[in-house]
């Protein structure tokens, strides 16, 4: 009689392989140099990312907004889509007032591997913010918002903003920016989780940050030798937002280091 042993190894070789191509995705968001977005993985779990937008221009000029994503457990491998979860209420006709989740659907019918990044995602939480009802029009396939209210489309995740948004601008100007300011009131607030890789913003403070704004308004910051030396003086402002997952992980410092010199390996290409 033959005792069949649970594949262990293979399991663990999987959580390997998972925390090596989420690095590359957040290695790949580096690469796009996204502005006014943020996301990173939290060092407790690869699959639970933080992030943070900031939007200059539109109706939603002058906000700043906290999310998280969750990936599927088994990541990148389950066509499943992540989960975009705001931190607060934000009034728009894509995301949930209830639960502050956002609909995905306009822009991925399912998760593709080989096709879908995480930058793509943050690229879509832009879009949303810039241009309300066109994200709108796209998920509903139709030209103006009116159609979507009085045709037979399905409804959007929150149906009051989209009334507002057609046919009433100034209202919904006004829900808008009680979401704007509550969330700037708030901005410096006590972390809500102890974990390393949450983003934390402290008010500007001559002592600690004169000195790091007069090195990047510097001239030398542009040459490629001196920059370098500016960088390293700096780097400790980036290694606490580089990732590393569980209590085995190397220190951020370490990783950056790792990330920067060796780039993704064969098997995190092939993702991209």
């Amino acid at each position: 009689m033959c005792l069949e042993t649970p594949h262990q190894p293979n399991k663990v070789l999987d959580i390997i392989r998972q925390g090596y191509i989420i690095l590359a995705e957040y290695n790949l968001i580096e690469q796009e140099q996204l502005r006014g977005i943020y996301a990173i993985p939290s060092y407790s779990s690869g699959v639970h990312w933080f992030g943070v937008i900031f939007i200059r221009s539109g109706l939603y000029a002058e906000s700043m907004f906290r999310f998280s994503i969750l990936l599927p457990d088994n990541f990148p491998d389950d066509v499943v889509l992540p989960t975009v979860i705001f931190q607060t209420d934000v009034f728009h006709p894509l995301i949930c007032p209830v639960t502050h989740s956002l609909d995905l659907t306009s822009a991925f019918r399912e998760w593709r591997k080989d096709e879908h990044h995480i930058w793509h995602l943050l690229r879509y939480i832009q879009a949303i913010f810039a241009d309300p009802e066109g994200s709108v029009c796209s998920a509903q396939g139709c030209v103006r918002l009116s159609q979507v209210i009085m045709g037979p489309h399905r409804e959007v995740h929150n149906m009051d903003a989209l009334r507002l948004l057609a046919r009433s601008r100034m209202e919904y100007l006004a829900r808008v920016q009680q979401g704007i300011e509550w969330s700037v009131a708030h901005m410096y607030d006590d972390p809500p989780t102890d974990d390393p890789h949450y983003i934390v913003f402290e008010p500007y403070n001559p002592t600690l940050h004169q000195h790091v704004l007069e090195c990047l308004k510097s001239r030398s910051w542009h040459d490629p030798v001196a920059s370098s030396s500016l960088a390293g003086r700096l780097k400790v402002v980036r290694s606490k937002r580089t990732p590393g997952f569980g209590p085995n992980a190397s220190t951020p410092e370490q990783e950056i280091e790792e990330v920067q010199q060796q780039g993704p390996s064969a098997e995190q290409v092939q993702i991209s």
